[in-house]
C-alpha cells in the first residue's frame, strides 16, 4: 500500500514538473533569439576572461578566480557564462536556452518547497493533501509565468539573480526536508546540501546573503511554538546571532572588512543614502503591484521615478512607509494563526533588504524581485482554494471560481508572451523604455545609441543624444557618459575637433572618465600632435593604463615619433594582457615589418590572420611584409585572399581609398605601401573580373549548344 501510495505521490510531482515545464516554454519560446542588452556587453561579450578555448582545471579556475577590485566577481555565473562561451561564443541561444531552465528548475524546487512546507508541525493539520498539492501547483504557476520575472530570465546577463535564487529555494527546500527527517544520516546529508547550496548562491550573486536569516523565519513561522514566554527569548536570541553573523559575513566577504564601503557607490549619485532609503519604500510598494498586476504596458527596462527628498516629498513617500511597517507588522503578527501569510510576507521584505535599502544601486529594476516574490503566491493561492472548496457544491460560482484560476495563469503566460516581444533586439527594447520613461536621460541616450547610430543616423543621433543632457538622471556623471556618445559620432565622421570639445567638456564633468581621455588621445595623434596624446595616455586613471587599447596607442604615438623598440615594447606587452585581442598582434607584426625584420613580421601576422581570417587589415600587412621582402609570391597569395572575401565592387573601393591614402583604423598602424598594395588589389579587382565575364561566356555558349 505504501508502494502504490508513495507511486501515486511521485506521478503528481511528474505531473507538476511537466505543467511548469510547459507553460514556461511556451511563455518564453520567443526569447531563444532575443539579442543582446546593456550590461551584457561589459559582462559577457566584452569580457575577455570568460572567452574560455578550452574547458580544462586552469581555464575554469581562471575564470572563477578573477577578481575586480579585489573582490570576487559572482563566480559561478561567470563559470556558467565561460562554458556557454566555450560552445556558443556569441550566439545567443545557448544562453537563453540555460537562462530558461534555471527558471524551469526553480519553479518546480519552489513547488517542492511549498508542498513540504504543508507537512511542518505547524502546518500539517490545517490543510488536507489535495488543498496542499493544488496551493503549491499554483503558487509556483503564478510565479513562474509572471511577467514580471522576464527582466531576471530574458535579460541574459541576469543569469546571477536566476542562479542565486534556484541555490537559494534549494537550500530552503533541503533545510525543511532535513528538520522534517527522522534519520540522523539523513539530517546530516540534507543540511550539508543546505550549507553548500548556500555557498553557491553566495558564489552567485551577493544578495543570497540572507539565506540563514530566512531559515530562522521558516523555522520560527513553521516550526516552534510562539505561545510559550521561554520559546520566544530563544528564538529571538537566534535571531539576534543569526542577523549579527550575516552582517559580519557580508562585511568581511562583500566589503572588505570596511563597513563604510557600503556607501562606496554614492560618489557618482546625485541622492543620499537616506534619500535613498526613502525613496525605496515607493519603489517597494510598486514592486508589489507589478508583481499582482503585471501588465506588460507597466514593465520596462527603465523607470521614471523622483527621488524622496524627504518624508513628505513626493507626498506619497509617508504612506508608502506606513504601508510597508503595517505590512511587516501583520507579517510578525500573523506568524501563529496565518504561518503562510507570515512567511510570505517576511521572505518579500527580508530578500529586499540588500538591493532596497542604503547600497548605492540604482533606484529601481524589476529583476530584484526574482527571489523575494517566491512565496507571495502562497497566500493568493490558499484564497483561491478556499473560495474553490466553499463554493464546491454551488456549480455556477464554483465554474467562475475555476474560470478565473484558469484564465489568471493563461494571462500572465499570455503578457510574458507579449513582453518578451519587447525583448527580441536592442531597438525595441529602448523604444518601449522610451516611450515608459520619457523623462530618462538613460533611456533616450541607450535608444539613440541603439537604433539611430547602430543604422548610421548619425544627425539624428546627435540630436537625441543633445536633448537626453537635460533629462532626469540618478548618476550625477551621466552626462558625460552622453557627451561621450556625441562625441563618438563626430569622430566617426571625421570632424575630430568637435569630437575633441565633446570629450574635453566630459572630462571637466566627470574628471576620472578615462574612456574621454582615451578620446582626446586619438583625437590628438589623428592631429599628429603625439606629445598631447601621449600626455591624455599617461592621466588615465591606474587600473586602465594597462589596457590593450591605451597600451597599443602609446605604442603607436612612439612609432610614428621613431621610437620604434620602445613601441615594439608597448605591443608585445598588450598580446601578454589580452591575448584575444588581435591588435597587439598586428601591430607587432607590423612594426617588425617597418624596421625590415621580416620574418618575425610574418609570424605574428599570420598568427593573426590565422585567428581573424576576414581581418582586412591583417592582410593588408601581409601584403605589405610580402612587397617589402620581395616575395612576390607572398603578395599573390593574401591579395587573393583579400578578394576572395568580398565582391569587386568593395575590392575596388578599398583600392581606391589606399592610392588616396585614406584608408586607417584606430588602434592600429596602417600601411606604408599604400599605394603599391592598392595596385595589388587593384589586379585582383580585373582578375576577379575577368573570371566573371569567363563564366557568363562559358553559360552562354552552354546555352546556345
Amino acid at each position: 500500500m505504501s508502494h502504490i501510495k508513495k507511486s501515486f505521490y511521485n506521478s503528481r510531482r511528474g505531473f507538476a514538473f511537466f505543467l511548469l515545464f510547459i507553460l514556461i516554454i511556451i511563455a518564453y519560446s520567443n526569447t531563444l533569439n532575443s539579442s543582446w542588452h546593456l550590461d551584457d556587453y561589459q559582462s559577457i561579450l566584452n569580457n575577455r576572461f570568460l572567452h574560455i578555448k578550452e574547458i580544462s582545471i586552469k581555464s575554469l579556475s581562471d575564470v572563477i578566480f578573477q577578481r575586480d577590485y579585489g573582490n570576487f566577481t559572482r563566480p559561478l555565473s561567470q563559470l556558467t557564462f565561460a562554458i556557454n562561451w566555450y560552445f556558443g561564443k556569441d550566439n545567443v541561444k545557448g544562453y537563453h536556452v540555460v537562462n530558461t531552465g534555471i527558471h524551469v528548475f526553480s519553479a518546480f524546487f519552489l513547488f517542492l518547497t511549498i508542498l513540504t512546507l504543508f507537512k511542518t508541525p505547524n502546518l500539517k493539520n490545517r490543510f488536507s493533501e489535495e488543498s496542499g498539492y493544488f496551493i503549491s501547483l499554483l503558487s509556483s504557476l503564478l510565479w513562474a509565468v509572471n511577467p514580471i520575472q522576464t527582466q531576471a530570465v530574458t535579460y541574459i546577463v541576469q543569469r546571477m539573480s536566476s542562479m542565486a535564487a534556484i541555490f537559494y529555494i534549494i537550500s530552503l527546500f533541503c533545510y525543511i526536508k532535513g528538520r522534517l527527517s527522522d534519520s540522523a544520516s539523513k539530517k546530516t546529508i540534507l543540511y550539508v546540501c543546505v550549507l553548500f547550496s548556500y555557498v553557491f548562491a553566495l558564489a552567485t550573486k551577493e544578495n543570497a546573503i540572507t539565506l540563514p536569516i530566512a531559515l530562522v523565519i521558516a523555522e520560527i513561522v513553521f516550526f516552534q511554538d510562539t505561545g510559550r514566554p521561554e520559546t520566544r527569548r530563544r528564538l529571538f536570541w537566534a535571531a539576534a546571532i543569526t542577523i549579527s553573523l550575516v552582517a559580519a559575513l557580508g562585511i568581511i566577504v562583500f566589503l572588505g572588512k570596511d563597513l563604510f564601503n557600503i556607501f562606496q557607490g554614492y560618489e557618482n549619485r546625485n541622492f543620499t543614502p537616506g534619500e535613498r532609503l526613502l525613496t525605496e519604500a515607493r519603489v517597494i510598494i510598486y514592486y508589489l503591484s507589478l508583481i499582482f498586476y503585471p501588465a506588460p504596458t507597466r514593465l520596462s527596462i527603465e523607470h521614471d521615478i523622483d527621488v524622496s527628498a524627504s518624508f513628505f516629498y513626493p507626498w506619497t513617500t509617508m504612506p508608502s512607509i506606513i504601508l510597508i511597517v503595517i505590512l511587516i507588522g501583520l507579517g510578525i503578527w500573523q506568524a501563529r494563526k496565518r504561518p503562510l501569510l507570515s512567511f510570505a510576507i517576511l521572505f518579500f521584505f527580508l530578500n529586499h533588504v540588500i538591493e532596497s535599502s542604503v547600497i548605492g544601486l540604482e533606484l529601481i529594476f524589476e529583476h530584484r524581485n526574482y527571489l523575494p516574490s517566491f512565496f507571495l503566491f502562497v497566500p493568493v493561492s490558499t484564497g483561491l482554494k478556499w473560495l474553490i472548496d466553499k463554493y464546491h457544491y454551488r456549480k455556477g460560482m464554483f465554474y467562475l471560481i475555476s474560470a478565473f484560476v484558469i484564465l489568471l495563469i493563461t494571462g500572465y503566460a499570455s503578457g510574458t508572451y507579449i513582453r518578451n516581444m519587447k525583448w527580441a533586439s536592442e531597438i525595441s527594447l529602448m523604444m518601449d523604455a522610451v516611450s515608459k520613461a520619457p523623462e530618462s536621460a538613460r533611456s533616450l541616450n541607450n535608444f539613440a545609441k541603439a537604433y539611430y547610430e547602430g543604422t548610421g543616423q548619425y544627425d539624428k543621433a546627435i540630436e537625441l543624444y543633445r536633448k537626453a543632457l537635460y533629462l532626469k538622471t540618478h548618476n550625477r556623471y551621466y552626462k558625460a557618459f552622453i557627451l561621450n556618445n556625441i562625441a563618438g559620432v563626430y569622430y566617426h565622421l571625421g570632424d575630430h575637433k568637435r569630437a575633441g570639445k565633446f570629450w574635453e567638456e566630459a572630462v571637466r564633468i566627470y574628471p576620472a572618465y578615462d574612456f574621454a581621455r582615451y578620446g582626446l588621445a586619438m583625437v590628438s595623434v589623428k592631429e599628429h600632435n603625439w606629445d598631447r596624446g601621449f600626455h591624455y595616455l599617461d592621466n588615465i586613471n591606474p587600473p586602465n593604463r594597462e589596457n590593450t587599447d591605451v597600451l597599443n596607442m602609446k605604442g603607436i604615438i612612439l612609432f610614428y615619433q621613431g621610437r620604434h623598440e620602445d613601441a615594439l615594447s608597448f605591443f608585445r606587452k598588450g598580446m601578454i594582457i589580452n591575448s584575444d585581442e588581435i591588435k597587439s598582434t598586428v601591430n607587432t607584426g607590423a612594426a617588425y615589418c617597418l624596421i625590415g625584420e621580416y620574418g618575425k613580421a610574418g609570424f605574428f601576422l599570420a598568427d593573426a590572420h590565422k585567428r581573424k581570417q576576414e581581418d582586412i587589415m591583417t592582410l593588408l600587412w601581409l601584403i605589405e611584409t610580402g612587397l617589402r621582402s620581395n616575395d612576390d609570391k607572398s603578395v599573390k597569395l593574401y591579395s587573393e585572399k583579400l578578394g576572395s572575401g568580398i565582391n569587386r565592387t568593395v575590392l575596388t573601393a578599398l583600392a581606391e581609398k589606399l592610392s588616396a591614402k585614406r584608408y586607417s583604423e584606430d588602434g592600429i598602424l596602417t600601411p606604408v605601401y599604400q599605394e603599391l598594395i592598392a595596385g595589388e588589389i587593384y589586379k585582383t579587382a580585373e582578375t576577379k573580373a575577368g573570371l566573371k565575364n569567363g563564366r557568363q561566356q562559358s553559360v552562354l555558349m552552354q546555352q546556345k549548344k
